[in-house]
């Protein structure tokens, strides 16, 4: 199955890379290294996921040119993912994610934005909103 997966709020303990929060990207570049030390949140259940033969794609709000950095973040903290996604946050965020998920075939997603998850299931995207949610899908 291909599970679909935000990553702050979900994969993080908390929206410290928050969308909403428009900071200049030059700042972002000064916090690279906290971010890359920060510890991802149920990465035994995400392990979990790719053991059971499940696929994980990341389709996170992010701005674009942040990919390459969430991508080493990731490798970093060894999180299994086959892609990532980073579609940039504001106006059309929840546009994009549909698409880049209708575009991925993925059968679940997992998002922590109520607003998100509601506009996605409105669109027949099954939306769930934490990884615990999930494991109790797929045992």
């Amino acid at each position: 199955m291909k599970i679909g997966i935000d990553l702050d709020g979900v994969i993080t303990h908390l929206g410290f890379i928050n969308p909403s929060v428009k900071l200049p990207q030059w700042l972002y570049v000064l916090l690279a290294p906290i971010i890359l030390l920060m510890h991802p949140c149920q990465k035994k259940e995400l392990n979990n996921i790719e053991t059971n033969g499940h696929t994980i794609i990341v389709v996170s709000a992010r701005p674009r040119w942040f990919e390459n950095l969430t991508k080493t973040w990731l490798k970093y903290h060894g999180i299994p993912f086959e892609k990532i996604h980073c579609v940039g946050f504001g106006k059309g965020t929840r546009q994009r994610k549909l698409k880049i998920i209708e575009q991925e075939k993925i059968e679940i997603f997992i998002e922590n934005d109520e607003k998100i998850r509601e506009f996605l299931n409105h669109n027949s995207i099954k939306t769930i909103s934490s990884l615990n949610q999930l494991n109790g899908l797929l045992t």
